[in-house]
């Protein structure tokens, strides 16, 4: 259960990093990714920065305090699912600005990858929960779901990119 924690942590801490520096990066980034809000919210400034602020303590947390981290992440992909289920189905034309500025419009993909960023959240709770009762872990097994995690996070973050490569 310790390797299937580190791995959701190490693939949640990837995901929510590079989305925060991808608002981050420049003010017109953060700027678009406000304004992305705008059909869902009145006050889209005030809102941006709760949520890259909260996406900005989810790696940080799950590393010196796993539960805690898990549990801001889980409660912050229902959110954010929510959000995106509004727009899919007021059938809103809303650009993804997810990892940046990306052009594909919100969609069932990005309901589905929140809600399945979501079960990793809470599998990694449920693990972080039971660590104290877990065996110690050894360098490979932590090399080796540490890395299969990041991969995982690319195509996370990436999923877009693909979808489009492929269509």
């Amino acid at each position: 259960m310790a390797y299937l924690g580190i791995g959701c942590g190490v693939l949640l801490a990837v995901v929510f990093g590079w989305s925060t520096a991808s608002r981050l990066r420049s003010r017109r980034a953060f700027g678009e990714f406000a304004g992305s809000l705008t059909p869902l919210v009145r006050r889209t400034g005030a809102v941006a920065v709760l949520l890259t602020v909260v996406e900005a303590l989810v790696p940080p947390l799950l590393l010196v305090a796993p539960a805690w981290g898990f549990g801001l992440a889980t409660g912050l992909l229902a959110v954010l699912a929510a959000g995106v289920l509004l727009v899919v189905r007021r059938r809103l034309d809303v650009r993804c600005r997810c990892f940046g500025n990306g052009s594909a419009r919100l969609g069932v993909r990005h309901v589905v990858r929140n809600l399945l960023l979501f079960l990793v959240a809470g599998t990694g709770l449920l693990a972080a929960l039971s660590a104290g009762a877990a065996p110690p872990v050894d360098g490979p097994g932590v090399l080796l779901s540490a890395g299969a995690a990041a991969i995982l996070a690319t195509f996370v973050v990436h999923l877009d990119d693909l979808v489009e490569l492929w269509a």
